[in-house]
């Protein structure tokens, strides 16, 4: 007979908890904090823009038609403020193998910086110009799906349209994804040294076309389904993961009521995305591990369809199995947003840098430990105009 011994086998903790992998940010190397200064007190700062003058000609002893200048002010507001909390009982602390509020504590500040760096890159929204399938002989607004064949004329189109705008051709940076940097990986043949070697410097993989690339995998995302029909019961919405169902007496987390008509349901899928307003009626709220998936997506009603908005996810999987085959999400609204530009054309203020708090609790042996930020974004008018959404199509991405 074979023996067991396996119950006195003494069961043994690494010297080491494992690795997590975070998001490399980049913000930092493509924004400007030029106002943080200005902003060490107060909320608000206004930076005004001139109105624009223009040539005329001039006809002897005839008046000129004098131009009314008009200087307007855009604000940069610091009103966001995001926190990491967590609690660290203090009998835990002294037995653990681990430090564990000092790993922890690390972490949220890296979640911080994570978010930051999506709201930073989600400013693609407010590009003056923008690179799509109709440089391609495609439709406009549509995402370009990549290949080698059309990645060196995404950077050249993105170029033209900086210098079409009188963009300085210094100091210009290109936030691409994963996928858009392999696609061009793969036209090199693999030869990144053709990149130049600025690579490591915040997550700077080289040089192309004149833009100093950064890869990230925070960059903005969108897509839209459309429900021009009203759901029948056990349709379904997933986002990221998330299942939605359409049901006549919501009861189980992630159902959603079916409204009377296809407007109405659109309503209640908006709210139920965004946490909004209905909860227990309209809607059942998320577990508490879903709602944390859908962190940095926004919903938009949309009436007969529904937008996503997606900040520091890179890209989003989204499906549905709706009844009308209309409603469908749009393969070619769904949509990875690359970022062109110039440095600085993004401001920033960070009023306090990602810092940790720790808290004594009055009723409890232990800590509550707050990790938090406040700042404010602004693309103001100028930088408008020197930025650049490059759209690259999902649809086929899991």
């Amino acid at each position: 007979m074979a023996n067991s011994l396996s119950a006195s086998f003494a069961t043994k903790l690494s010297k080491e908890m494992q690795l997590q992998h975070f998001k490399r940010d980049v913000f930092r190397a493509i924004t400007s904090f030029s106002e943080e200064d200005t902003l060490r007190s107060g909320q608000t700062v206004g930076r005004p823009y001139r109105s624009t003058l223009y040539t005329q000609t001039y006809t002897r002893g005839t008046a000129v038609t004098v131009q009314d200048i008009t200087d307007i002010s855009e604000p940069l507001t610091v009103d966001v403020a995001k926190v990491v909390p967590f609690y660290v009982d203090d009998l835990d602390a002294i037995q653990s193998n681990y430090s564990t509020l000092k790993l922890y504590a690390k972490d949220a500040v890296v979640a911080l910086g994570n978010w930051l760096d999506g709201d930073v890159l989600g400013e693609y929204d407010q590009a003056n110009q923008v690179v799509d399938d109709s440089e391609f002989g495609g439709t406009s607004g549509n995402g370009i799906t990549l290949s080698t064949s059309n990645i060196q004329s995404i950077f050249s189109a993105a170029a033209r349209k900086l210098d079409e705008n009188n963009v300085d051709q210094n100091d210009r940076f290109a936030a691409i994804s994963p996928r858009m940097y392999q696609t061009l990986i793969d036209l090199l043949a693999g030869r990144e040294s053709q990149l130049g070697d600025k690579t490591g410097l915040n997550g700077n993989v080289g040089n192309y076309y004149g833009f100093d690339l950064y890869k990230s995998n925070a960059t903005g995302w969108s897509g839209r389904l459309e429900v021009g029909t009203n759901p029948t019961a056990n349709d379904t919405v997933v986002v990221k993961g998330v299942t939605f169902t359409f049901v006549a007496s919501p009861s189980a987390a992630g159902d959603i009521d079916i409204g009377a008509d296809a407007a109405g349901s659109v309503d209640n899928l908006v709210a139920a995305i965004n946490a909004g307003a209905g909860a227990g009626t309209a809607y059942i709220e998320v577990s508490a591990a879903n709602r944390n998936k859908l962190k940095g997506i926004t919903a938009t009603d949309g009436t007969t369809y529904m937008t996503l908005k997606a900040e520091g996810h890179g890209y989003v999987v989204v499906s549905e199995t709706l009844t009308a085959t209309a409603d469908i999400w749009t393969t070619t609204k769904q949509i990875q947003h690359n970022l062109f530009g110039r440095k600085g054309a993004i401001d920033m203020v960070i009023q306090k840098q990602p810092n940790i708090e720790i808290k004594d609790v009055s009723d409890k042996l232990g800590k509550n430990v707050i990790p938090w930020t406040l700042y404010g974004l602004k693309t103001f008018l100028y930088g408008t105009k020197e930025l650049v959404d490059a759209k690259t199509n999902s649809s086929s991405w899991s």
